[in-house]
């Protein structure tokens, strides 16, 4: 949790965060990693203004990466978060961001969850979220949080 790499990371946020607030037309000049990096620190700057403690930030294993692993402090739940960060369309068209959540995603996290129960045994009980991040012109967004979007098919 005091890791200096997870740190110098939400310094990096935090000066991206501040650039786009100074200067809301660079939204439309990041890069997707850049634009993921902004949602991701979105969402985990409104899970913990609800009370969730962080635990990682970008959790990386041999099936891939978590976006967000933190703790539902009211349910005692460790839970897997993707974030999932979409620009408005500049047709103005609604967007859904946790439409990416696809299948596939979801067996990924499946496996990432086995590997982070190994890894931090035990492991109480797990629960997957999406939080959807929609970007809106003025540096506004949107944010859904899709709680339990999924389930752990321990069957797969």
């Amino acid at each position: 949790m005091g890791d200096h790499k997870n740190d110098c990371g939400r310094e990096r946020d935090e000066r991206l965060i501040r650039s786009c607030q100074e200067d809301p037309s660079l939204l439309s000049t990041l890069t997707p990693q850049e634009l993921g990096r902004l949602g991701e620190a979105i969402a985990r700057s409104f899970l913990q203004q609800r009370g969730y403690a962080l635990v990682c930030q970008g959790y990386r294993c041999p099936e891939g990466e978590a976006d967000l692993v933190v703790v539902d402090v009211d349910s005692d739940e460790t839970v897997l978060v993707e974030v999932k960060t979409r620009r408005l369309s500049a047709s103005g068209d609604t967007v859904y961001p946790e439409l990416a959540v696809d299948e596939r995603k979801r067996r990924r996290y499946a496996r990432i969850a086995a590997c982070y129960v190994l890894e931090h045994f035990p492991v109480r009980s797990m629960r997957f979220d999406v939080i959807a991040v929609t970007l809106l012109p003025g540096f506004r967004a949107e944010i859904e949080h899709l709680y339990a979007a999924f389930e752990w098919d321990g069957d797969r």
